[in-house]
């Protein structure tokens, strides 16, 4: 295994001034060409692309669209965490939306380095291969940069009228005070479509398998998959997910074999090995992750809580053991009771634990599901304990940014939308079958609706729900509370108050603004529909 140590880049910008130097470089040329001399440079920065890359998977990233969404309530001791993208209220001044946008804008100034100064660089003839790689790897960031920048602030892509469309900036120059506009939808994915070719070209020889650790051409191949979803070209679409399927490179799980409503044992479960253990056959890239300096960014949906825990452990001693958490956020009604409503759902008893949770007072408590789905790796923890598993989860984990599970979908949505009904139920019911679900018979509405279950069930929380309802043009008006008949119910108390919401699909706010503080530097930005005066 290839170890991507963390590389904490130093940028040169430019030489000492001495006196009144009319002759120096201007502001916007950079004298990177200190920065990167060789291929140790060169290594370096490969590093930080790859660790820059880590980060985004988690938190930040995929919390505030999510939380947007229909999946998810804030329990009543949530903090205020992403509060105006749940109750869509969400303002051009938003400090998160400022510094998600300055933060790719930054990741992609380091690819442009790479992407400028590497092609300069005469390398021997035996380090050819690495400078490809790490020049492929270069033209991959920036595409899953600028494509994730476009879910953002993109408008919707649309073929007939992507010539007119507003997407992103298209910045391919490091650290350039200019002020440029908004490139055009079309603009906007050539660019991104051209940067995963010349990625899939540099990397076709890095070696493919379970679990890789290196970026490769399919984990550009499974990118490109879902550029092309978002971007409604079916066929294509179909044709890059059907070949990663068939290589059979990255197999399925099958199912786990157990009672209804059983416990998963996770060291017997393949499904809950990949997620705990960050061990599996279907992840086609799964960044590298270490206890110690190279830890990702963590995705705090589980909460486990040590001080009501210790506080009930020493006022009942006993060998019972009751877990307490207190994640912001909590799956709803919908989502327990109705998308995860098979007993034979595997993923329902990895993904959700029933636990118990208080607001203040320790006293006052209800049980409930929470989210375990990125709970955290063991190996990963620093503190023991009888609860949660054996240890006190942190969220440490490795990131499956694709996994071969996406690609059934995609395929399947796809065929779905080319006419192609065989094949959208057959890639349908073999995922469906390895997460131990019967199959679906259903025709015609009936299938797309339970495609986008499925789609929905297997990439909970994972940052696509809200860009989903988007363009299926689907909003919602339910977040119900938890509860069961005859089972359990959450009051409302632990629940934080205000949240209800009417959301059409054609709110504008499906779009993010541009943030405030760019727009007032850059008055070149024009604005998405709907943010213009706010």
């Amino acid at each position: 295994m290839k170890i991507k140590y963390i590389a904490f880049i130093t940028l040169f910008f430019g030489f000492i001034l001495q006196g009144c130097d009319l002759d120096r470089y201007p502001a916007d040329n950079i004298l990177y060409r200190y920065a990167y001399k060789n291929m140790q440079d060169a290594k370096e920065w490969d590093n930080g692309i790859y660790s820059t890359l880590r980060g985004k998977f988690g938190g930040g990233y995929i919390l505030p669209q999510e939380v947007q969404a229909d999946m998810l309530n804030a329990h009543a001791a949530f903090g205020n965490l992403y509060s105006d993208f749940h109750g869509w209220t969400i303002k051009a001044d938003n400090e998160v939306i400022q510094e998600i946008y300055h933060s790719y804008y930054s990741a992609l100034n380091d690819v442009n380095v790479v992407i400028t100064r590497l092609p300069q660089l005469e390398v021997k003839t035996n380090d050819q291969t690495t400078k490809n790689h790490y020049l492929g790897n270069a033209y991959f960031a920036r595409a899953f940069y600028y494509f994730n920048l476009a879910m953002r602030w993109g408008m919707v892509y649309n073929e007939k009228t992507a010539d007119k469309d507003l997407g992103i900036i298209l910045v391919t120059q490091p650290a350039t005070i200019d002020k440029p506009k908004r490139a055009t939808n079309s603009q906007t994915y050539k660019q991104i479509l051209s940067d995963l070719h010349k990625a899939d070209s540099l990397l076709s020889d890095v070696p493919v398998k379970a679990g890789n650790s290196e970026i490769s051409a399919d984990a550009v191949k499974a990118l490109r998959a879902r550029v092309y979803l978002y971007m409604g070209k079916m066929l294509p679409a179909f044709n890059e997910a059907k070949e990663l399927i068939e290589r059979n490179t990255y197999p399925l799980i099958p199912p786990y074999e157990s009672k209804p409503g059983s416990k998963i044992n996770p060291r017997e479960d393949a499904f809950a090995q990949m997620w705990f253990y960050d061990n599996g056959t279907e992840q086609i890239w799964q960044p590298f992750v270490d206890k110690e300096n190279e830890i990702p960014t963590t995705t705090p949906l589980y909460g486990a809580d040590l001080s009501t825990t210790t506080y009930w452990d020493e006022k009942q001693p006993s060998d019972d053991i009751t877990n307490y958490n207190k994640p912001p956020y909590v799956p709803t009604r919908e989502v327990i009771n109705d998308l995860f409503n098979s007993e034979t759902d595997h993923r329902a008893l990895t993904l959700f634990e029933y636990v118990y949770t208080t607001v203040n007072d320790k006293e006052d408590r209800t049980p409930l599901f929470v989210i375990s789905k990125f709970k955290g790796n063991p190996n990963y923890a620093t503190l023991t304990s009888k609860h949660w598993g054996g240890y006190v989860p942190n969220g440490n984990q490795a990131p499956k940014p694709f996994r071969i599970a996406e690609q059934y979908l995609i395929a399947s949505e796809a065929a779905y939308n080319l006419g192609d009904i065989p094949n959208a139920e057959k890639y349908l019911n073999l995922l469906r079958l390895s997460r131990g679900v019967a199959v679906t018979n259903a025709t015609g509405e009936q299938l797309y609706q339970e495609i986008k279950k499925e789609r929905s069930r297997e990439l909970a929380y994972e940052g696509f729900r809200l860009w989903d309802l988007r363009r299926w043009k689907q909003g919602f008006s339910k977040r119900s509370f938890q509860g069961a008949k005859d089972y359990y119910k959450v009051p409302a108390t632990f629940y934080a108050p205000g949240f209800d919401v009417n959301i059409k699909p054609d709110n504008y706010m499906f779009i993010w603004p541009f943030p405030l503080n760019e727009t007032q530097i850059n008055n070149n930005i024009i604005n998405n529909p709907g943010w213009e005066d706010k």
